[in-house]
């Protein structure tokens, strides 16, 4: 055997059975995805095919899709400059090492590691209307409030759930640009502290230009992750979405779950898909600078 097949033996003996189980649990999946899409079926009876007759349901101007992605796109822009505003300023002040950054790296990281559904009933706790809830406590014994606020109702959900994406989500952030404004060459910092130049004045010119590719990533993850939102929407809803907090994910998952649509929701997640897909990219495009190197 020559060293060319060795070789060429040596790398399938690793990457065939990874290429394998990625095949069988997410290329074939999303194949008969697209599949089930073009069809109705219950998922018992035998599925009749349809065409793009889901598609048409889905994009109807009366239908349910829009509302839903338009919750998505609040999930994804009101926590989301608040995320990035505030990671980037935790990030510079440990960068700067003030006293107690390793605590703060710990504390504001800690909510990354508990489970999205532990933290979506963490804060149905705190939002409680009952004895219990910590906010209507607070309310009534500081501000005086007379009657408690139903935070978790329909109708204020949505904005009760930007301060918990606030609260879980920016320890994340946080340690990604920490990461990268390491990553950039002390010497930098000293030869423009050498001309003159303020601590505002450097984080402009030189910690955000050359962190740009890290910052670029990290908003990608938001739109990303705003536009399939789920869990906490599904926990605080106890299962049961009202039309006023339904997001793109939830209404997949009532439509194949619950109604037993199959072909119908799997339309919804060939369009969600597709929309995580065209929106990286053109985010992506917008973004992009020229590559500094250090």
């Amino acid at each position: 055997m020559t060293k060319r097949n060795e070789r060429n033996l040596f790398l399938w003996m690793f990457l065939g059975p990874s290429v394998a189980l990625y095949s069988l649990f997410v290329l074939l999946p999303t194949i008969n995805a697209f599949r089930y899409s073009l069809t109705r079926w219950d998922g018992l009876s035998p599925a009749v095919w349809v065409g793009l007759q889901n598609f048409a349901r889905i994009l109807d101007p009366k239908s349910l899709f829009y509302t839903a992605l338009g919750h998505n796109i609040f999930l994804t822009l009101a926590p989301g400059i608040f995320i990035l505003g505030m990671a980037l300023l935790f990030a510079y002040l440990i960068h700067q090492r003030i006293k107690g950054a390793r605590l703060f790296r710990i504390t504001f990281f800690f909510p990354n590691v508990i489970s999205s559904v532990a933290i979506a009933i963490l804060w149905v706790l705190i939002y409680s209307t009952s004895a219990a809830g910590l906010i209507n406590n607070v309310l009534k014994s500081v501000f005086h409030f007379k009657d408690a606020v139903p935070f978790t109702e329909s109708s204020h959900l949505l904005w009760a759930l930007v301060p918990m994406i606030v609260w879980s989500a920016t320890g994340f952030y946080m340690v990604l640009f920490l990461a990268a404004m390491e990553n950039i060459p002390d010497s930098f910092y000293e030869a423009a502290r050498l001309d003159g130049a303020s601590n505002g004045k450097i984080f402009w010119s030189i910690t955000l230009p050359l962190m740009w590719d890290v910052l670029t990533t990290g908003i990608v993850f938001l739109i990303v992750g705003g536009l399939k939102f789920f869990d906490a929407i599904w926990v605080m809803e106890n299962g049961r979405p009202s039309t006023s907090t339904h997001t793109l994910s939830s209404l997949m998952y009532a439509k194949v779950f619950e109604e037993y649509n199959i072909g119908f929701g799997t339309a919804i997640a060939v369009l969600l898909f597709l929309l995580v897909l065209i929106v990286t990219l053109v985010s992506r495009r917008l973004l992009q600078r020229e590559r500094l190197e250090y």
